[in-house]
């Protein structure tokens, strides 16, 4: 799929380079702590309009939806949402997953930016250390095989996510823990933070052609 979040994207360009949340429409409810309801009132009066498109797909997914990494904030970067799966993008995705899942051995959500590539490694009662093992092991396959094709950028794989800011109610991890897809990833694409989200357009080509090298020496391996 090459955009999870159409809308939001087209708003970026028509209107804000930098957003990266969903358009949704929700009513926007109090949030639990003060500080949230300064921000959202701040919010408000700065742009009402703003306040009701307010979702971090990345954070409305099932698995410890709302716990750290994300807030109930609409004005806030990592809102998660009044629910799981309230956005219709998410729900999308989540239902074909669940519907193809003896099919799929590979999850990978594709993002911007950092040149890393992590896994959940929260395990539970049907995901034990050989396993997460073998999340390693397929990770480092990928950035190892793109080092091999000469690449002039280098991907980390962060088996720890200590690279990465915390995370709650992503997709990657409701894809391993909740549909049960042997292997699941995010990889955050170039760059590495010179220019952030406003990669220039000569570096689009070879961001692409990365990261189609990492996912094939995945699929390889697997």
């Amino acid at each position: 799929m090459p955009v999870l979040n159409p809308d939001g994207y087209e708003y970026s360009h028509d209107y804000d380079r930098l957003w990266k949340k969903s358009r949704s429409q929700h009513m926007a409810r109090a949030p639990g702590g003060l500080l949230d309801s300064a921000m959202t009132w701040l919010q408000q009066k700065r742009d009402p309009d703003k306040v009701g498109h307010r979702v971090d797909l990345d954070r409305n997914w099932l698995y410890h939806w709302g716990k750290r990494g994300s807030s109930k904030a609409p004005c806030n970067e990592f809102c998660a949402g009044p629910a799981p799966f309230s956005e219709p993008e998410t729900k999308a995705v989540s239902d074909f997953l669940m519907d193809q899942r003896t099919q799929i051995k590979l999850y990978i959500s594709l993002q911007a930016y950092g040149q890393v590539v992590s896994y959940t490694v929260k395990a539970n009662s049907t995901f034990n250390s050989e396993l997460l093992d073998d999340f390693l092991d397929v990770a480092m396959v990928g950035t190892d095989g793109l080092r091999k094709k000469g690449s002039k950028w280098r991907y980390k794989v962060d088996a720890s996510n200590d690279l990465i800011e915390q995370r709650s109610g992503c997709a990657d991890a409701f894809a391993a823990y909740d549909i049960g897809i042997p292997f699941s990833y995010t990889i955050q694409l170039a760059d590495n933070g010179v220019h952030g989200y406003l990669l220039p357009s000569s570096a689009i080509e070879p961001t692409a052609r990365d990261a189609f090298e990492i996912v094939s020496g995945m699929l390889d391996y697997i």
